[in-house]
Parts: structure tokens; C-alpha cells; sequence
């Protein structure tokens, strides 16, 4: 079947289809490290087929549930009671399952409503095993396709990922974080219950909210999506640009959205921390002077600051963190992407994945965790219909975290002050010369002498 016939858009849907379900079933069969690798996939939506990523959405928090009997047994053994006996109430019917455990709810003795964190019984004895799998997999791929392997990344931070099974030490992860972003009103961080948490158990107070990726629910509470959106951008840059703290698995089953019970503003919910990438001060001040470096289209400070990280190949580095082209054309500022950026994306996935690998490799390691995290929050503004230019307040943010870090002397805070000011003014620019540009083509258009404009429309802009 060629390309051209009239029936081939439908039929390849069809095989997209077929396909995403065996990898779906696949993951749900195998569980644990094969549920993250589909989440993964799950949130390259501006590249793959939307079969695949409607399909393997289905791994934020529907995965397989396990029998009552294995919970209970599990408290057993690690309480020396069962749930019931050590809670007021227990529901056994989990009200999530993802990779690595169930979520269930309860009531403490005390009458505080908790969700309760069970991991799977046989999670840690198969982690081996699966990890063992997947890097020999990785290394068949890579024997066959020279280019494709993926297999270093996993060696390079198995310790990292088996952190995630200790939920005590998931439950640290929760408290730093709250700290670290204690400024600021709109996100929240369920408390832990300690009494309740052990290495396979992590009880915390229960959230009624949505999924941030629930747009009906988030209707209902009159919720501003473009305002969450800036919010869910700056709560992560602070972590990205300042504390260096970063979660690495921040996917719509793992943010919640409320309304704040003390002051009713729209709040985020952060659960799940037990995959974190952590950064020093040096590699978060490179990383800052880089993302302001992207807006403000200064190749020549691109280029310093990606060898300050260790990257030879600025643009590819800008375009991975970006997940878009350096340089968007069009005529809207945002970070929406048009069918023509959409496709150099592919091509660049499908034709230059040795420039991608080679970059990869060179980076620190813990940056490909702030990868992760910047393509699934990336994912999830665009299901919001990309109504926030990203890069331009994350880039803001870069800036702020660049003035904190310098201190407070008076030379500091006017130096701090220019470079916001020369930011704002940049963009300022950028933008006027578009409108210009674009008005003078409407102008000679009304008048019926208009040149062939085609080109002239697809000018670079700011992002």
C-alpha cells in the first residue's frame, strides 16, 4: 500500500493501534521497570503516533492490581498486623496502581484520612531480573541498529532507580522537596505519616483532587489553565535552576490539582517522589545562563555554557531540552508546534540519533533526568493546548535563580537588574520587528502588491 491511497491514513492508524495494545499489554504483563519504559514513550506526544500515546496513558495509574491477599500478607510480615487492624479502615480495592505499587485508602485510628502506598510483593525480588532483561534487550537493539543504544543510560543510573524501591527513602525525597518549594502557595506536598511508612509501605494524608491532565474535571473547578501551566513551569524551573532537586517522574498521575482549602486558589498537588536527579550549584548556574541564552538567541553564550556542561553541539543540547527546533517559525510566539516543526523533529529523531546519542553520552549524568522531566511537563502543556510560551518563563525563572545565587551585595542586585531589564527588552524587540515585518506584508497585500510572501512568513521568531 503506498502512501498515496485513500484508505492508508486509516489503515496505519489500525496497525498504530494493534501495535500500542501488545506494547500495553507487554508492560501490564511484566510490570515494574517495563511500565516506566511505556510512560516514558507515553509522553513523546509531539513525535509518535497518538495511538500509542492514548494507549500507553494507561500506565499513569491503571496498571494491573494484585489480589487482597498479597497486601495483607505484605503487612504481615512487615507490621506484624494486618491493614485493618493497624487502620481504622482500609479499602482493599486500590484507588491507583502504577510501576511499582498500589495506592489504597484508609483511616488512621486517630480518624486522619491517608493514602496508603503498597508495594508490590515481588517488586524487589524481579528488579534484578528485569533490569537484567531490559540492558541485554538494549544491547540486541544496539547490535543490530549500531546507533540506538539506550542500554548505557539504563547502567548509569540503575543505582538512581533502585532508590525508588525504598519508600522511606521515597518519603525523604517528599520532605526536601516541600522544603525546597515551601515559597511557594501553589504547590503542595502531601504530608508523611511516619508511624505508617516503612520500606514497601508509604501512608501520607489522602488529596481529593484531578489529574492535571483531566480537563473536564479541571473545568469544573474553574480552574485557569494557562495560569496552572506557569505555575507547574516555575515550580519545576525552582527546582531545575536553584536547589538542584529535581523530580524526575512528574507525569499526570503524579500531579493533582486543588483548590488550596485554606485560601481556595487553584494549587498543585506533587506526589510520587521516589525518582529524583540532583544537580550541583555549578551545573544548575550553566544550565541557567544556557536557558536565557535560548530566548535571547545568543549562539555565541549557547556555546559557552553547553561546553561549561560538557556538550560539544549546543543546538542539538538546546533542541533536546526544548523538544522543538531552536528556531520556530511561524507566526505565533509559543511554544506551539506546527506541522513543519513537528516533522523536523521526527527527521531529526529518525535521521540524527547519532548527534542525539553522542550528546546525551556527554552531558552530566543527572541532567538526562531533567530531560525527562522537562519532555513529560512539555507533554503535558501541550494536551493544555500549549497556551504558555515554556521557554520564555522558564528562562525568567533562570534569571531569578541567577540573581539569588549571586548574593546581595549592591553590585549584585543592579548587575541582577540589568540582565532582567536587557532580557525583557530583548523580547520586547524581537517582537516588534516581527509585527513590523508582518504589518508591511499586510499593507502590500491591501494595496494588491504583495510579493510572493510565502518565504517571508516563515521568518524565525522569538520563542
Amino acid at each position: 500500500m503506498e502512501e498515496t491511497d485513500s484508505d492508508y491514513a486509516a489503515t496505519i492508524s489500525k496497525v498504530h493501534q494493534r501495535s500500542a495494545e501488545k506494547i500495553l499489554q507487554g508492560c501490564l504483563a511484566n510490570g515494574g521497570l517495563y511500565i516506566k519504559l511505556g510512560q516514558g514513550v507515553a509522553a513523546v506526544n509531539h513525535i509518535i503516533p497518538k495511538e500509542y500515546v492514548q494507549t500507553l496513558r494507561k500506565l499513569e495509574d491503571q496498571c494491573l492490581t494484585r489480589k487482597p491477599d498479597e497486601v495483607r500478607s505484605l503487612f504481615q510480615d512487615d507490621f506484624g498486623k494486618a491493614p485493618e487492624e493497624i487502620f481504622e479502615s482500609f479499602v482493599y480495592e486500590p484507588i491507583a496502581a502504577a510501576s511499582l505499587a498500589q495506592v489504597f485508602e484508609g483511616v488512621t485510628k486517630d480518624g486522619q484520612r491517608v493514602a496508603i502506598k503498597v508495594q508490590y510483593a515481588d517488586l524487589r525480588k524481579r528488579f534484578n531480573g528485569d533490569l537484567r532483561t531490559i540492558l541485554f534487550l538494549q544491547d540486541v537493539i544496539a547490535f543490530i541498529h549500531k546507533n540506538y543504544n539506550f542500554g548505557w543510560i539504563v547502567r548509569d543510573l540503575q543505582s538512581t532507580l533502585r532508590e525508588e524501591l525504598d519508600f522511606v527513602h521515597e518519603g525523604k525525597n517528599a520532605e526536601k522537596c516541600a522544603n525546597d518549594l515551601r515559597k511557594h502557595s501553589h504547590i503542595y506536598v502531601p504530608k508523611v505519616l511516619w508511624e505508617y511508612t516503612n520500606k514497601r509501605v508509604l501512608t501520607t494524608e489522602f488529596i481529593d483532587g484531578c489529574k492535571i491532565s483531566d480537563r473536564e474535571s479541571l473545568r469544573r473547578l474553574n480552574i485557569n489553565i494557562a495560569k496552572l501551566d506557569v505555575a507547574l513551569f516555575r515550580a519545576f524551573a525552582e527546582q531545575i535552576f536553584s536547589t538542584g532537586f529535581v523530580h524526575a517522574d512528574p507525569h499526570p498521575g503524579n500531579i493533582f490539582v486543588r483548590r488550596d482549602p485554606r485560601s481556595g486558589n487553584p494549587q498543585l498537588v506533587l506526589l510520587d517522589h521516589g525518582l529524583y536527579g540532583r544537580l550541583n550549584g555549578e551545573i544548575c548556574h550553566n544550565l541557567c545562563r544556557f536557558w536565557e541564552a535560548i530566548v535571547l538567541k545568543d549562539h555565541k553564550a549557547m556555546k559557552k555554557y553547553a561546553l561549561a556542561l560538557k556538550v560539544n553541539d549546543y543546538r542539538t543540547f538546546a533542541e533536546i531540552l526544548l523538544q522543538r527546533p531552536l528556531e520556530l517559525k511561524g507566526a505565533r510566539l509559543t511554544t506551539g508546534l506546527t506541522d513543519e516543526d513537528l516533522a523536523y523533529m521526527t527527521k531529526q529523531a529518525k535521521e540524527h540519533f547519532d548527534k542525539v546519542m553522542e550528546t546525551l553520552r556527554s552531558m552530566p549524568r543527572h541532567i538526562i533526568l531533567v530531560i525527562r522531566n522537562l519532555n513529560t511537563i512539555r507533554s503535558i502543556a501541550m494536551d493544555h493546548g500549549d497556551l504558555v510560551d515554556r521557554p520564555k518563563v522558564m528562562a525568567r525563572c533562570a534569571i531569578a535563580a541567577l540573581r539569588q545565587a549571586s548574593g546581595n551585595s549592591i553590585r549584585n542586585f543592579f548587575y541582577s537588574a540589568f540582565r532582567r531589564v536587557n532580557f525583557e527588552y530583548q523580547l520586547w524587540k524581537f517582537s516588534i520587528q516581527y509585527w513590523l515585518i508582518t504589518s508591511y506584508l499586510k499593507f502590500l497585500t491591501s494595496l494588491g502588491r504583495a510579493p510572493d510572501t510565502t518565504h517571508l512568513l516563515n521568518v524565525t521568531v522569538d520563542v
